[in-house]
């Protein structure tokens, strides 16, 4: 897989999260998409720019933006008739809701996020 960029990451987004409203999508979701970007650039201490985002982090980006999608959505009132990711489904009849919808995008990507790494710095106190 070549390397995205913010539009890769916002098109699999759709994929994912379907009738995203218009107050959403667009400039907003790139705007989404950059400030995700940037917040797994200082999780894990790596370089990833707006137009090079390896395979290593895109599903972790891409869940993170629909995390904060469907979060922007329920603000916005969305009803969406339903979300999928795989083989996981929420349907508006089944009783789902764009939150669980958020919540599960969330938890995966902090797990992928886990599996990767975290940047930790250390510095030692001058005592004189």
């Amino acid at each position: 897989m070549a390397n995205w960029n913010l539009g890769s990451i916002n098109l699999a987004v759709h994929a994912l999260v379907p009738d995203i409203p218009t107050a959403i999508s667009g400039t907003r979701m790139l705007e989404i998409a950059d400030r995700k970007r940037q917040f797994v650039e200082d999780y894990t201490g790596t370089t990833i720019g707006s137009n090079a985002i390896t395979i290593t982090h895109q599903d972790i980006i891409v869940n993170l933006v629909a995390t904060q999608t469907a979060r922007s959505m329920i603000l916005t009132g969305v009803d969406a008739s339903s979300i999928s990711l795989g083989d996981f489904s929420i349907n508006k009849g089944a009783g789902g809701n764009l939150q669980s919808a958020a919540n599960t995008f969330e938890n995966m990507a902090m797990e992928q996020l886990k599996q990767l790494g975290r940047k930790v710095s250390t510095y030692q106190a001058y005592y004189g």
